[in-house]
């Protein structure tokens, strides 16, 4: 149990040492703009960067010697790589491709070379094509998945041509593990999206794979589509998507009431290290929930407090256009909030005194 000793200078109440405000008055200890590093908490999952700095007191001799071993290798390993990555997927058999959201294989990009190795039948509906061995319910679900052609204009973003471009790809896999090994996703993942193929994979079993999964990982898409494809700060990227997942499925909704009550506690991440974080590092699984969760506070607060019109066409807009994250901030929310620390402030004190709920 953590040690009690950080005293509320204005109550005398003995909250937790790692506490951010009061839980009695809440009268916030610190500003969120006065966090340097993050806490211990945060530790585990932070983001390992590259130390270019230790490297230039080595023998350059050696070191080029390193290099150049380690090219060959890596050539020898990706020609046998390129060999293996066209076997047809079985039951025990699966393709072993690689790929994330920016930067995935030439098979996932060519959808065609694609769909011709892994032999799915689909099944094709106005907005949709949907693959999978199972041919009934591939038939069902994209009938079903025609209720997700207005999303763009339900979520806020509104009809900027997203169906322009074409249909969704949807591959729905026998088993997880087919999954994983194809996508090269973790067992921690349901769903996974690919932007520039437009396509969504997750697999049969999973929970929430209609009302959940597939609007999650869809709304990854349409708000990749309306940035242009540039770069999202995460926990933009993840709060949108599990904030419309919400609007399509309440199954997880008395959980993540939890979960914000831990954060409200003063055990979350702090908004400067969101984006520094690797939550697939944590081992307690309730750490990876915070994040998301977390996220998904944020991105809920600045909906309810000011609205979709500034979120997308002052907030993102900026971003899509190249201003940093406190221009774009200011911009938008400006004087309320003006940078990240100024967002943290008031999502703190927005949460302490409003109820939350999806």
């Amino acid at each position: 149990m953590k040690e009690k000793n950080m005293e509320c200078p204005k109550c005398g109440y003995n909250n937790d040492s790692e506490a951010l405000y009061c839980n009695l008055c809440h009268e916030v200890f610190k500003r969120a703009s006065d966090y340097n590093e993050p806490s211990s908490f945060y530790e585990p999952y932070r983001a390992e960067k590259k130390h270019w700095k230790k490297w230039l007191g080595f023998d350059v001799t050696l070191t080029l010697l390193i290099i150049v071993g380690l090219g060959l290798w890596g050539y020898k390993f990706m020609e046998k790589k390129k060999t293996e990555s066209y076997k047809t997927i079985a039951s025990d058999t699966v393709l072993p491709l690689e790929g994330n959201d920016t930067e995935f294989s030439d098979m996932f990009s060519d959808l065609i070379k694609f769909n011709k190795k892994i032999s799915y039948p689909s099944y094709e509906v106005e907005h949709f094509i949907v693959y999978g061995k199972k041919e009934d319910e591939v038939k069902a679900l994209g009938q079903k998945m025609e209720l997700y052609a207005d999303m763009p204009v339900k979520i806020g973003i509104g009809d900027f041509g997203f169906w322009q471009k074409g249909k969704v790809h949807v591959y729905i896999h026998n088993t997880s593990r087919d999954y994983q090994k194809i996508t090269g996703r973790s067992s921690q993942t349901s769903g996974y999206s690919i932007f520039k193929a437009r396509s969504i994979h997750s697999y049969w079993d999973t929970e929430y794979l209609f009302e959940a999964v597939i609007p999650h990982e869809l709304c990854h898409l349409i708000l990749h589509e309306f940035m242009k494809n540039k770069a999202i700060p995460k926990w933009i990227d993840e709060g949108f998507a599990t904030f419309v997942e919400t609007r399509y499925c309440q199954a997880y909704n008395l959980e993540y009431q939890r979960l914000l009550d831990i954060i409200k506690q003063g055990k979350y991440f702090p908004l400067k290290a969101l984006d520094n974080t690797d939550i697939t590092k944590g081992k307690e699984i309730e750490n990876i929930h915070l994040w998301y969760v977390q996220t998904l506070s944020i991105v809920t607060y600045l909906l309810d407090k000011y609205g979709s019109d500034k979120f997308f066409r002052n907030f993102l807009t900026n971003l899509r256009d190249g201003k940093n994250l406190d221009d774009s901030l200011s911009a938008a929310y400006s004087p309320d909030i003006t940078c990240i620390g100024d967002l943290e402030q008031k999502w703190l004190e927005y949460i302490r005194a409003n109820k939350q709920t999806w």
